[in-house]
């Protein structure tokens, strides 16, 4: 099972959550939740058995996930979905819509061909993948003191924002730490912005859980690029 993602996007003054999860190879589908105040407004689902069997290995099916994700966070930003209208019936999209909080839902018309969600083959998917890689830079997030967060405990991450190849700093960038897990809604927990040597320093504590998981995930969004990494939380 693939590590999943996890963004906050704000379109028009409402905040979207996008989760994108891999359900392993027992299941193999790449699904995505598109959240607001803790309801799945939208969910965008992606079966990959048929590249498996093609003989594709793990590192392009993260591929295909990390752009799943990515088109669903552009298309929030552009404004390109309608969340509140069911797909066509007998539609190439296999997106669910709910429509019990229309006074959230702020996107325009749009369809998961405008978003550039269909189906790609094995090949395409690379391809592409390898085109962004030589294009250009890319920013990376280097967290240190993620690995020892304990549920309840006060947590000191030193963060590091550089580009990819190259590794200058990135000066400017927000960072910001968030609490996901089974039992509540997803919680922000501190945010800030590197300075110039792309470093910062944020502070915060480790809701407290009787049960169930937790992980904490700093994200790092800049013009050039953004990126995120999870810590499991310990008991």
């Amino acid at each position: 099972m693939l590590t999943g993602f996890n963004t906050d996007i704000d379109f028009e003054g409402v905040t979207y959550h996008v989760q994108t999860e891999d359900r392993g190879s027992t299941n193999p589908l790449i699904e995505s939740l598109v959240y607001v105040k803790g309801e799945i407004l939208a969910t965008r689902r992606t079966e990959y058995s048929n590249l498996l069997e093609a003989g594709a290995e793990m590192p392009a099916i993260q591929i295909l996930m990390e752009r799943q994700h990515r088109n669903i966070i552009d298309a929030i930003r552009t404004g390109r979905i309608d969340l509140l209208t069911e797909p066509p019936v007998g539609g190439a999209s296999d997106t669910t819509v709910s429509s019990r909080s229309p006074a959230t839902a702020k996107l325009g018309v749009g369809s998961i061909a405008a978003m550039g969600l269909a189906e790609r083959s094995l090949d395409e998917v690379i391809a592409d993948w390898l085109a962004e890689q030589q294009r250009e830079e890319r920013v990376r997030l280097r967290v240190l003191g993620g690995d020892d967060v304990v549920f309840g405990a006060p947590f000191a991450l030193q963060i590091l924002i550089q580009t990819t190849p190259g590794e200058t700093p990135v000066g400017g960038a927000h960072v910001a730490v968030r609490f996901l897990s089974t039992a509540m809604k997803p919680t922000k927990l501190a945010e800030g912005s590197s300075d110039e040597a792309g470093s910062v320093e944020l502070k915060g504590t480790i809701p407290k859980l009787e049960k169930g998981q937790g992980l904490l995930v700093v994200s790092v969004q800049h013009a050039r690029g953004n990126d995120e990494v999870k810590f499991l939380v310990r008991r």
